[in-house]
């Protein structure tokens, strides 16, 4: 966890890291989201050779609803939205490398993907925050209900080798807090994901009883609501994480 912001010092933002030689990171399309009328849309389950103890360790939100800027999506040849140039990225390969980039600059069409996500622009790039991060624009970073800007976020980053992965998340957070914890763990590029309490989300998965799963949140006063949202069907996209070699 980390108080990155020396004026609101109980915005806290957990860190989780993954090492991408150990785990592989996927992206599942939603029931519902992201998607627009007449396109295709996600099954919005874990398969269920990925769904078991041991193989499955973590599960987390995706980004903004279609209606909030139509991010492209994409999974396992199913796009959802078209990707759009200039939008931050995050992309899975087939052999399940990951990059963060620029959609059209440093992530290019017709390349090996076996999916992809957009959501606004680049919180961190090349190491450092981009400086639309301070212009406090609801219409590019999102907001809540009461149009308050500070509120849950969540974001992905990579390290400058893209050998790990971090995933960021936590209430009253503003742009700048985030795009302050991402270069605070040494981000080279870094992406927003979902934002408002409903929506951010993350639970590591558990052994439990007979080989049942266990779901156990990130924030456990904040994310205690639909706690095994990515465990069922869910009509929002998400991603999840597994062991490249399963967990005795």
């Amino acid at each position: 966890f980390l108080q990155p912001d020396a004026e609101r010092p109980y915005a806290l933002v957990a860190v989780v890291a993954f090492d991408l030689a150990r785990v592989n990171l996927h992206y599942v399309l939603g029931t519902m989201e992201p998607s627009l009328a007449d396109v295709p849309r996600g099954n919005g389950l874990i398969p269920a050779e990925h769904l078991q103890a041991g193989k499955l360790l973590a599960a987390f939100n995706g980004g903004f609803m279609a209606s909030h800027g139509a991010y492209g999506a994409m999974s396992e040849g199913v796009a959802a939205l078209p990707a759009k140039d200039g939008y931050a990225t995050v992309a899975i390969r087939q052999d399940g490398g990951v990059r963060i980039g620029v959609w059209g600059q440093d992530i290019l069409a017709g390349e090996d993907w076996a999916a992809w996500r957009q959501n606004a622009r680049l919180v961190v790039e090349d190491g450092e925050i981009n400086p639309r991060v301070y212009n406090g624009s609801i219409t590019t970073w999102g907001g809540n209900i009461n149009g308050n800007i500070v509120t849950w976020r969540s974001g992905l980053g990579i390290s400058p080798d893209n050998t790990v992965l971090y995933f960021f998340a936590g209430p009253s957070m503003s742009m700048p807090t985030l795009a302050a914890a991402m270069t605070a763990v040494g981000v080279a590029d870094g992406l927003l994901l979902d934002i408002n309490e409903s929506w951010v989300h993350f639970t590591a998965v558990a052994a439990g009883p007979d080989d049942s799963l266990l779901a156990e949140p990130l924030f456990p006063e904040g994310m205690e609501t639909w706690i095994d949202r990515y465990l069922r069907q869910s009509d929002r996209d998400f991603f999840y994480v597994t062991a490249r070699e399963p967990l005795s």
